[in-house]
């Protein structure tokens, strides 16, 4: 089993949070994720990072014979709880599943590729356990500022705080975050009939919720918050529920997004 360090780096101790809050932005993919995924009662279904279950569950419903995969012990006890008994878990993470070559009808990874640490293997490694003929389906945040992630740097501009450095994967393992770049990612793992479309997302969450969410570590915005002092903390709080103030529709914050859906098929 392979646990890629800035994965689990990034998601380890967070389930919780997560749960509560991101795992329904990331489940904005999920309709049609299922839509083009066309599941058959018992087509052998796997899912590389299930994260607390969500797209699991909904595979479950389907009747396929469903195995998923999760490396952060946190995330797969969330799963469980939400999973019937027989759902097989497995701890585990690209770039190396443990499962015999061409094992699945079916093969999904929600928003995974992102936060591995070579994505071309990691691609290449769900298109090798695919049977032959068979659909791989894949999602990725793309490049530029999410809505979110602008109302944070508001946050960290009103504050007086100086944005931390990206996270970025080195050149020669990185790709482009577009159409065409997710497009050569699966074509460059083999994968053949390849398309990807934009899957517009809209994400409602109360202002503390959202709040607990990035104070646990989540993603980006998530983690430049933990690495400030104390004190600093203190202060982005005031400076975000004065700018959330303005943002409210009801009790909510809504935040718009454009996920990208890659499938193809495997030779």
């Amino acid at each position: 089993m392979t646990t890629p360090a800035r994965a689990t780096h990034h998601w380890s101790d967070v389930a919780g949070a997560y749960a509560d809050t991101f795992a329904h932005y990331c489940a904005g993919t999920i309709p049609l994720l299922l839509e083009r995924a066309r599941l058959l009662p018992g087509a052998t279904a796997l899912e590389v990072g299930a994260g607390t279950g969500l797209l699991s569950a909904r595979i479950v419903e389907t009747d396929a014979r469903l195995t998923a995969t999760e490396p952060d012990p946190g995330m797969l006890a969330a799963a469980r709880q939400v999973l019937p008994a027989e759902t097989r878990l497995v701890r585990a993470g690209l770039p190396r599943l443990p499962f015999a070559t061409g094992l699945f009808d079916v093969v999904v990874a929600n928003f995974v590729v992102n936060h591995v640490d070579d994505p071309r293997a990691g691609v290449s490694e769900l298109a090798r356990v695919t049977r032959p003929a068979r659909q791989v389906l894949f999602t990725v945040w793309p490049s530029g500022t999410t809505s979110q992630g602008q109302l944070f740097a508001r946050v960290l501009d009103a504050s007086g705080v100086t944005p931390p450095p990206a996270d970025l994967l080195p050149p020669h393992l990185d790709f482009e975050r577009t159409r065409d770049g997710v497009a050569a990612l699966a074509t460059g793992a083999g994968l053949e009939a390849v398309s990807v479309v934009e899957v517009p997302i809209s994400w409602r969450i109360r202002p503390d919720h959202f709040w607990r969410g990035i104070s646990a570590g989540i993603g980006v915005i998530g983690r430049a918050l933990q690495a400030q002092p104390e004190a600093v903390r203190t202060r982005l709080r005031a400076s975000y529920d004065d700018l959330s103030r303005d943002l409210l529709d009801g009790d909510d914050l809504v935040f718009s997004a454009t996920a990208l859906l890659a499938e193809g098929v495997t030779p």
